[in-house]
């Protein structure tokens, strides 16, 4: 546990010069609402559709409608890899399609569910040529509360672009995310999870830009989960 928590620390530490620099960036309040719905095929393999509406200019605007397709395979107990589809409508700008990846690491400490998890994006953007490389690395973790149906869970997370086209995402360092929910069982077959994220992400040519958002979640699952406890709600974050 000493080990994860000095990572998060390091994690924080990392970010704190750049959250600390919020002079000249763009401020906002928006809403982020996903619906998701997972197939467990079997112990090891399963399937998941989600879709997210995102609102910006103090919520009152929809900027983003979000759609993923993927799959999740579990290795082991300690190892396992996502990779799916990534579509986003953007009515008012341009479009972006992001095939990827994902490394993921979960680990188990008493209550405590936590994972290290590495996507490599290739983004296509319609108003770009090629491809648009991209890193990220998430800190993610989920804690049953006691004995009752609810639980916390938050993660980190980090971006990087990896090529430089001279226009559109900025190179190297993009963005960080950073959030907290609290979550709620809801019968063996749905949760619901409500709580406060930060962005802070770097843009070209204008104010980076600094928005605190109201992050709610629906999800559910064809297979029906034992009682709350154990197996926890988020063995990785999707």
């Amino acid at each position: 546990m000493k080990y994860h928590a000095h990572l998060l620390l390091l994690f924080l530490l990392c970010i704190e010069p750049v959250l600390a620099e919020d002079f000249g960036t763009n401020r906002d309040n928006q809403s982020w609402n996903t619906v998701r719905i997972t197939a467990p095929l079997d112990d090891r393999w399963s399937v998941s559709l989600q879709n997210e509406a995102r609102f910006t200019e103090d919520m009152t605007n929809l900027d983003e409608y979000i759609v993923k397709l993927y799959a999740h395979h579990k290795f082991s107990p300690k190892f396992g890899l996502s990779f799916g589809y990534k579509h986003i409508n953007r009515p008012s700008d341009f479009n972006e399609t992001d095939p990827w990846a994902e490394l993921v690491f979960p680990r188990t400490h008493n209550l405590w569910q936590l994972s290290h998890q590495v996507r490599f994006e290739t983004r296509f953007s319609s108003d770009l040529p090629g491809i648009l490389p991209r890193v990220r690395y998430l800190f993610n973790w989920t804690r049953q509360l006691g004995d009752t149906s609810m639980y916390a869970t938050g993660f980190g997370a980090i971006r990087f672009n990896l090529d430089e086209k001279g226009t559109g995402p900025v190179s190297g360092f993009e963005q960080v995310r950073v959030a907290a929910n609290l979550g709620f069982h809801i019968g063996g077959y749905t949760r619901f999870e409500i709580g406060y994220l930060y962005r802070f992400e770097r843009s070209r040519g204008k104010a980076d830009l600094s928005d605190n958002v109201l992050h709610a979640n629906l999800l559910f699952t064809t297979k029906r989960k034992p009682k709350p406890r154990k197996p926890l709600p988020n063995e990785h974050f999707q």
